[in-house]
Parts: C-alpha cells; structure tokens; sequence
C-alpha cells in the first residue's frame, strides 16, 4: 500500500502546482482628485480717466486783475498732484498766485527759490504759493525736484490762465506777475513787472498785513 500512497500525494501535489492562481479581488478605483473649476478673473474697474490739469471758468481779461477784483474762477492740479482752486468766494487760506516765464532760467530760478526759503513764513501766515509759467507739466517736475521747491507748480500752455488774470501770454510766456488772493475770494495785491530780487519778501509783508 505504501507505493500506491505515494502515487496518489504525487497526484495531489502536481495537480495543486498546476492549478492557475486565483486573481486577486479587484479593487474599486480610487475615484480621481477633484479639479479645482478655474476661477474667474477678477475683472478691474477700469480706471476714471484723470480730468484735464486746468480748467478756466473765467473769461479773458484785457487788462491785468487789480487790488479789490474778484480772483477768477479756476482749478488746478500741480506738478505733484495738488488741487489749487479759486471761485472768487471766502477761502480758508490766503492764495499767492505769481507768474513767471520760463523753468530754469536765471531770474526765474532766483524767484522760485527765495518763495522756496521763506515757505515757512508764509505757511505760518496762513498762505499757499503757486507758480504758474507756460512750461510742461514735465518741465514743472525736473525744476521743482532740481531746487527742492515745496510748493505746487501748474502747467499752463496755452496761457489760459494767464489770460484770465489779465496778462498777455501770446507771445508763448506770461510775464512776471504776482496776485495775492485774501481769504475774502478777492485781489488783495498785484505786483506787475516783477524785479526778482527781494520780492518774496516784499510779498510776504503784504500777505501778513492783509490779516
């Protein structure tokens, strides 16, 4: 009996070695990752266009402004973006308005920079200055950053300004004109066909005496 068990475990044994493996259960697909659904571009306001540098309400005048005028109506924006603005009504502050030809010309250099050494008198006195010339917004920029001026400088081309205090600009440049406005939205004091030197301070003395 011995042999015949032997044939029948070879039997057995042989027959398990043949047998085909049983595949493994498959496993559900892991479901894939979500994608994120794109967002959506956040769309920018565009930008309001900036409103023009100058704007004159008042009409050309044939002679210069004088002392008791009314100023004229205007609104400005400087070199570094400051509003100057005069409606001939009452006004917080008193309004130093002068003219001059061009940037960086000898004169004109000398004048902005005494306005610029007695900038805090007429802080203190309760005056703003601004310069206006027929020069660039650009031109403003390279000669107030050039002589370190604190004080707002507005572009006016086409001499509309100029016009509107009565000054003739036709020849490309207004001359050399200075207006203090009082608080009272009126002329205080005209100084026509300025001599550059010691006149901030003559016009500092008359924005203190207008008080």
């Amino acid at each position: 009996m011995q042999p015949l068990r032997a044939l029948s475990l070879s039997l057995v044994v042989l027959a398990a070695c043949s047998r085909a493996p049983t595949p493994p259960a498959a496993q559900p697909a892991a479901d894939p990752a979500p994608v994120a659904a794109p967002s959506a571009a956040t769309a920018e306001a565009p930008a309001a266009p900036p409103g023009p540098a100058l704007v004159v309400t008042s009409p050309p005048r044939d002679a210069a402004l004088a002392a008791g005028d009314a100023a004229p109506s205007f609104q400005a924006t400087t070199h570094d973006g400051r509003r100057v603005e005069s409606n001939g009504a009452a006004r917080p502050r008193a309004l130093v308005v002068y003219f001059y030809p061009r940037d960086e010309t000898p004169g004109c250099t000398r004048e902005a920079c005494a306005f610029r050494d007695a900038f805090r008198g007429y802080n203190e006195a309760g005056a703003d200055i601004v310069g206006v010339s027929t020069d660039s917004k650009e031109a403003h920029e390279g000669f107030a950053r050039h002589h370190q001026l604190p004080f707002g400088l507005v572009a006016d081309p086409q001499g509309q300004l100029a016009r509107a205090f009565g000054l003739d600009a036709s020849g490309g440049f207004a001359p050399r004109f200075t207006f203090v406005i009082g608080r009272d939205g009126r002329v205080a004091r005209v100084f026509p066909n300025v001599r550059v030197d010691g006149h901030s301070d003559e016009v500092l003395a008359a924005v203190r005496a207008a008080h």
